[in-house]
């Protein structure tokens, strides 16, 4: 199936692809807007006012288990959005070291995740896209919003990442 993806640059390191789908806007944030919560998850930043809204900040290098290259005053951010079955909605921005482009990827296609990588990271991607000689772990968002947001049954993810409220 033909679906298109963001492509984002999260690190020298760590390339990546997001289902446009769940993309709700590229944001710019200057370091001092992001207000850090004590007793959270080292990976998430803090939260940050988006138009009257607090907005969970992730840092996505810290969340796939990359050493973190120091963050930069004025960082790109994309805000991702999740409808839950319930209908509420849930949205988290992403840091990311840079925008590239929007493509077309047949999701049939996929090369499977290398079974050498950590669990976590295995976890939260639906596969691999080899994409002009780089490759781009494709996202599995609701995944990523499962770890921060554990459903009442699932405790064992909510010791290891403490959960995020909605926005």
């Amino acid at each position: 199936m033909i679906q298109e993806y963001c492509r984002l640059r999260v690190s020298s390191l760590l390339r990546i692809a997001i289902s446009v789908d769940y993309v709700d806007e590229v944001i710019q944030l200057q370091a001092q807007d992001i207000s850090p919560i004590p007793g959270v998850h080292p990976c998430l930043l803090g939260i940050t006012n988006q138009r009257g809204s607090l907005l969970w900040v992730l840092h996505l290098e810290k969340f796939f288990g990359i050493q973190p290259m120091p963050l930069a005053k004025t960082m790109k951010a994309i805000a991702l959005r999740l409808v839950m079955p319930d209908g509420e909605t849930r949205r988290l921005a992403c840091v990311v070291m840079g925008l590239e482009e929007i493509i077309s990827l047949d999701t049939q296609k996929l090369f499977p995740v290398p079974d050498k990588l950590p669990l976590r990271s295995k976890s939260l991607l639906l596969g691999l896209a080899k994409i002009d000689g780089n490759t781009y772990g494709i996202v599995n968002i609701n995944e990523v919003f499962r770890i921060l947001n554990p459903d009442v049954g699932e405790r064992e993810e909510s010791a290891k990442l403490v959960g995020i409220s909605t926005a």
